[in-house]
């Protein structure tokens, strides 16, 4: 069995240094390859490869870019059962998300896993997340694009892409959104989440992979968090769509100054879209109001992963509209 590996850096990649920060080391990944082979002593040959290094928190679209085209080498290669990378915790949900809606048609497994301490420090869970993504390969138990991890006192668990909700304040554990997980490792065994339904596994929005292009910043994307005695900012003339948070209700302020950030927008012709209405609740009058304003709900989703989804559909003049309200897998956008 072949398994190509890709390192990119990350906390699982990286070493505390005599200054007592965290940096990554490039010696680091093919430690985790050392402490997988010692603790299983298995005939499974893995191909490396090392795109680049960094600290996942200076994440940039040339760095997915690289990664992208990366993966479309290894699976026109057609050589391997699946491909893990190893990523930093801080931004895994977003190169998830991206990878997730481009090869999500890969006819093998694609496996993201980080680690929430370095593998020097017994804390760490960046072997066990290794550990169940080799598994899920060796065991063929889906294709496309997964993310593998196991939370603090947690069983390990099988993530689809595009489904990884924002982690919660000081804590790097993954969840999926509605948790609607693909699967865990119950001692050792895998079992299938039965509340998720999947017809003929993920889709993808790029059917060809070479010209993918991503915009270096994201400005043509304004995201808006809500907060209590918000300012809404200016519609510039290079937005090209906006992405509203709510709160927990699916509410916003909807005073006057969301009404003349909405008339700039309509003047602009921008399409304003909103995260976190669940539509199968009774809804407040505030919704009422946006939504006679223009703006339009999104289905149940990860916030992280319809911002990824917006930024690839703008760079590659996908139908914004269309593609924001289309779901990838089951009842999860």
């Amino acid at each position: 069995m072949k398994i190509c590996t890709i390192f990119t850096g990350g906390t699982i990649g990286s070493k505390v240094g005599e200054n007592g920060f965290i940096s990554p080391k490039h010696q680091m990944p093919y430690r985790l390859l050392d402490l997988y082979k010692e603790k299983y002593l298995e005939e499974i040959v893995f191909d490396t490869v090392e795109p680049y290094c960094i600290l996942s928190e200076n994440l940039e679209a040339k760095y997915l870019r690289i990664l992208i085209d990366n993966i479309i080498e290894q699976l026109e290669k057609n050589a391997y059962e699946g491909i893990i990378i190893t990523h930093g915790t801080d931004t895994l949900q977003y190169t998830s998300a991206i990878l997730g809606y481009i090869f999500g048609d890969a006819n093998i497994p694609i496996l993201l896993v980080s680690s929430d301490y370095p593998l020097e420090d017994i804390r760490a869970n960046g072997l066990e997340n290794f550990t169940y993504a080799v598994q899920f390969i060796k065991e063929k138990l889906g294709t496309g694009v997964f993310v593998s991890y196991c939370n603090k006192g947690g069983e390990p668990t099988i993530h689809r892409g595009t489904r990884l909700q924002p982690h919660a304040s000081y804590l790097a554990d993954v969840y999926s959104v509605g948790n609607a997980y693909y699967g865990k490792f119950v001692e050792g065994v895998f079992s299938k989440n039965e509340r998720i339904q999947e017809i003929g596994g993920e889709k993808t929005l790029f059917p060809r992979k070479d010209t993918i292009t991503l915009s270096e910043n994201g400005n043509e994307i304004l995201r808006v968090v809500p907060y209590v005695g918000m300012q809404y900012p200016a519609i510039t003339e290079n937005i090209k769509a906006v992405l509203l948070e709510s709160y927990h209700s699916g509410t916003i302020f909807v005073g006057d100054r969301f009404s003349e950030f909405m008339k700039n927008a309509r003047e602009r012709k921008v399409p304003v879209f909103l995260h976190g209405l669940e539509k199968q609740e009774k809804a407040y009058d505030t919704v009422r109001i946006y939504q006679e304003m223009g703006v339009i709900p999104l289905d149940k989703s990860s916030v992280i992963a319809q911002y990824c989804k917006l930024w690839l559909s703008v760079c590659n003049g996908l139908m914004v509209e269309e593609v924001m309200q289309t779901c990838v897998a089951g009842d999860i956008c």
